[in-house]
C-alpha cells in the first residue's frame, strides 16, 4: 500500500525518483534542498556535489536544522544552514562551478557583517560581461560601406539577394544582441539606423521591412514617406501601444508581434512577484546583508499565499498560464476578461469569471493584471478600483504601467488603503529617482522583465524572422496584428 501509494503521490505532481543524488545534480537546472540536519545530512552539499552540476545550475537552500533538542546535544545548533558546505560553495561560485545560489538559511545567522565575497561577487560577474569600449565603438561605428567584423556575413551591394530589414542598431542599451546578429545576416540584409540616415535615397527604396526591437526605431509619418517599399514591422514582445496601427495600414504596412513566446516567462514572473512581495523577500535579503544587522528578529513576518484569492484581470495566454500556477498554490482563482472563458479551460485551472471587476477586486487577496494596455484599459485601476480592494490585498502589475493610475496607487499605500504593491512596468520605465513609489517599503519594482530570458528572447527573434519572411513572400503572417 505504501508503495502505491507514493507512486500516485509521484504521478500526481509528474516528479521522477532519482535513487541516486549523483543523477538529481548531473539533470537540475535548479537544486532545492529541503532535507532536515541530521548527521547524515550534514554538509551533503559539499565540493563534489556541486562539481555535478550543470555551470548554469542555481543551488537553492529552504532547508530547516534538526530538532532544538538534538541540535543542542550534537552541537549542530550553530550551523543550521549547514546541510551545504558553505565555504564549498563560495569556491564553487566564485569559480563559475555553479551560476548562482539562493539561501533562505545560512550558518551562522546571520552571517558576519564583514566583506564577503556573497557582495563582491556580484561586482565582479558585472564586471565581465561588459563589452570593451574599443569593440563597442567600433561595432557601432560602422559604416555601410565598410566591412562587417570578424565571422559575419560579408555582403554585396550590387548582388545583394537578401532582404533588406531596418533596425535601430547593434549592441548598446537597446540595440539588437550580438549574439542574434549572426543568425538575422543569414537571413537578411541589416541596415542600422545611423547607415540608413547616411545613405537614405539609395536605402530608403530598398528597405522593405523593420525589425524593432525595445521598442525601436521609432516609426513615425515621416519615415514611412521614405520607405515606399516597406511592407511589414515585426514587433518584439506583445504590446503594441507605441505603434499607430491606423498610420501603418494607411501606408500598406502589416504588423506582426510575438503574443505567445514571452507568456510563460512573463507568467512565471508575475506568481515571483507574488511570492516575493507576501514574504517580504526584498526586505529580507536587505536585513540579511545589512551591516548593521545583529539578529533576525522572530516577529518579522509576511503573509501566507498558498489557499489566498488570486483576482486575474485579463484572462488571455499570460493570464491563464499565471491561473495554472496558482493552481498549484491551492489558491482559489478568479478572473475578470472581456469574454468569459469555456468551462473546460475554467475547470482545468478552478478558476471562476468574475462579470464584474469589482466583484474580482472586493474579494481578492491578491489582484493581478494581466491585460493589453488599450484606451479602454488606460487607467483601469484608479482611486475607485484601489478602494474596493482589501486593506491586506497586493496589487501586482505585469502588463503596462499606464493600466494603474500611479498617482492613485501611491495614495492608497501611503494611506494603507492597500497592503502592498508589486510592479513589473510603471510609467515612465524608470521612474524619477526621486519617485515615493521608489522609497516604500511595501513595493517592489522590477524593470520591465517579463519575458527578459535568453531562451525566450531568442525565440522572439526567430519569430519575428519568420513573419518578416512570410510577409515578403506572400504568404500568411504568424501572429499578424489586425485592426
Amino acid at each position: 500500500m505504501t508503495i502505491l501509494k507514493k507512486e500516485h503521490e509521484e504521478q500526481l505532481v509528474g516528479a521522477i525518483y532519482c535513487e541516486k543524488i549523483d543523477s538529481l545534480l548531473q539533470q537540475s537546472d535548479f537544486v532545492m534542498v529541503v532535507v532536515s540536519l541530521t548527521p547524515q545530512t550534514h554538509k551533503l552539499i559539499g565540493k563534489r556535489e556541486m562539481e555535478l552540476m550543470k555551470p548554469m545550475a542555481t543551488l537553492i537552500n529552504i532547508s530547516r536544522g534538526c530538532c532544538l533538542q538534538m541540535a543542542l546535544k550534537r552541537h549542530f545548533y550553530s550551523n543550521l544552514g549547514a546541510v551545504v558546505d558553505q565555504e564549498a560553495l563560495v569556491r564553487a561560485l566564485q569559480a563559475g562551478v555553479i551560476r548562482a545560489a539562493a539561501l533562505d538559511v545560512t550558518y551562522p545567522e546571520p552571517l558576519p557583517r564583514l566583506p564577503s565575497v556573497f557582495s563582491s561577487q556580484k561586482h565582479a560577474r558585472d564586471s565581465a560581461v561588459r563589452v570593451p569600449g574599443a569593440l563597442r565603438e567600433a561595432q557601432q561605428a560602422r559604416r555601410w560601406q565598410r566591412l562587417p567584423p570578424p565571422g559575419f556575413h560579408i555582403l554585396d551591394m550590387e548582388d545583394q539577394e537578401l532582404p533588406y530589414v531596418l533596425i535601430d542598431c547593434i549592441g548598446g542599451k537597446h540595440g539588437v544582441y550580438e549574439d542574434h546578429v549572426e543568425f538575422l545576416k543569414k537571413h537578411f540584409c541589416l541596415i542600422t539606423m545611423k547607415e540608413y540616415l547616411e545613405n537614405k535615397k539609395f536605402l530608403g527604396k530598398k528597405i522593405t521591412a523593420i525589425y524593432m526591437w525595445y521598442h525601436k526605431p521609432v516609426i513615425d509619418e515621416e519615415l514611412l514617406q521614405i520607405l515606399p517599399n516597406l511592407k511589414v514591422v515585426a514587433n518584439s514582445g506583445v504590446g503594441i501601444d507605441h505603434l499607430d496601427l491606423n498610420l501603418l495600414s494607411s501606408f500598406g504596412v502589416k504588423v506582426s508581434n510575438t503574443p505567445f513566446v514571452a507568456s510563460m516567462d512573463t507568467a512565471d514572473l508575475g506568481m515571483a512577484l507574488m511570492l516575493a512581495s507576501a514574504r517580504r523577500l526584498v526586505e529580507g535579503y536587505q536585513m540579511a546583508v545589512s551591516p548593521d544587522t545583529e539578529y533576525f528578529p522572530a516577529d518579522w513576518l509576511g503573509v501566507e499565499v498558498s489557499g489566498t484569492t488570486l483576482g486575474i484581470i485579463g484572462m488571455g495566454t499570460i493570464g491563464y498560464k499565471v491561473a495554472q500556477r496558482a493552481k498549484a498554490f491551492d489558491m482559489k482563482i478568479l478572473y475578470h476578461n472581456r469574454n468569459q472563458r469555456n468551462k473546460e479551460e475554467e475547470s482545468a485551472v478552478g478558476a471562476i469569471y468574475c462579470k464584474k471587476i469589482d466583484d474580482l477586486l472586493q474579494q481578492s487577496d491578491f489582484v493581478m493584471l494581466a491585460v493589453t494596455l488599450t484606451p479602454q484599459t488606460h487607467k483601469l485601476i484608479g482611486k475607485r478600483e484601489l478602494e474596493l480592494m482589501k486593506p491586506t490585498a497586493t496589487l501586482i502589475n505585469i502588463s503596462r504601467g499606464l493600466v494603474v493610475d500611479q498617482d492613485a496607487l501611491v495614495e492608497a499605500l501611503q494611506n494603507k488603503v492597500i497592503k502592498a504593491a508589486a510592479l513589473d512596468v510603471t510609467y515612465p520605465e524608470p521612474l524619477p529617482r526621486d519617485h515615493p513609489l521608489l522609497k516604500m517599503k511595501n513595493v517592489i519594482i522590477t524593470p520591465h522583465i517579463g519575458s527578459a530570458t535568453k531562451e525566450t528572447r531568442r525565440l522572439m527573434m526567430k519569430n519575428m524572422t519568420e513573419s518578416i519572411e512570410a510577409a515578403l513572400t506572400g504568404l500568411p503572417i504568424p501572429n499578424e496584428v489586425l485592426l
